[in-house]
């Protein structure tokens, strides 16, 4: 082998040498430079990607919430019931309670209870306002049929009664409740209590005069109440 000459060959192409050196250099700094980026890239959509997942988990998690909120609020119905029954007051039952229901929670009807003009299978909604006609009673075609609508009660003339009365029109005894009976002049609450519980142990009012046998009531009340009396 003539290493003379072999030494003269690279000399000669050494420039050529260094030129695909540095060549090959530079592509691999390309090379590794391109996939650093990609890298930063798909490390940037990751981290995007887990930033939308968490929004949307905590408007869910949020409407769940709300959800199980609202659920959790309409459990139960709060009603108030009146008339011929034996503890009137206001009763909170589960959603979906029926008229009847109410009814047992309030001890249950007496017997001067007209239950011809109610129907106990009504669905309750939560404020009802609910008066047990008693015998004899007047009641209005509305509550016989006891539908239920969105007046919040099987209302009665009791109903009828606070609104004539609002209007001027006379207080009936018979139906009138402890607010309406309050609207006479110098009757209070105590003395309306009275009035009803009368009317529970005796019966309806057969006339305006009879209002004197409650106790606590003489002529002189009487005579200032009975131009605004009917029964």
């Amino acid at each position: 082998m003539d290493f003379e000459k072999i030494k003269e060959f690279v000399l000669e192409k050494k420039l050529y040498f260094i030129v695909a050196v540095v060549l090959l250099v530079g592509g691999l700094w390309l090379q590794k430079g391109d996939g650093a980026e990609d890298s930063y890239d798909n490390a940037q959509k990751m981290s995007q990607s887990s930033s939308a997942n968490t929004s949307a988990s905590a408007k869910v998690n949020s409407a769940s919430s709300a959800s199980n909120s609202a659920t959790t609020n309409s459990k139960t119905v709060t009603c108030d019931i009146s008339g011929a029954v034996k503890h009137q007051g206001v009763y909170t039952l589960k959603n979906g309670a029926r008229l009847q229901e109410l009814i047992e929670a309030a001890g249950g009807t007496t017997g001067k209870a007209q239950l011809k003009a109610i129907n106990r299978a009504i669905l309750l909604k939560d404020q009802d306002k609910i008066h047990i006609p008693y015998k004899g009673e007047k009641v209005e075609s509305a509550a016989t049929a006891g539908t239920g609508t969105s007046t919040n009660s099987t209302s009665t003339s009791s109903n009828s009664s606070a609104s004539n009365q609002e209007s001027g029109e006379k207080v009936n005894l018979n139906t009138a409740d402890v607010a309406g009976l309050q609207k006479l002049t110098g009757i209070g609450e105590k003395k309306a209590e009275q009035i009803i519980a009368y009317r529970e142990q005796n019966g309806p009012f057969k006339k305006v005069e009879d209002l004197m046998q409650v106790s606590g009531i003489g002529e002189k009340t009487f005579a200032s109440l009975k131009d605004q009396l009917t029964v």
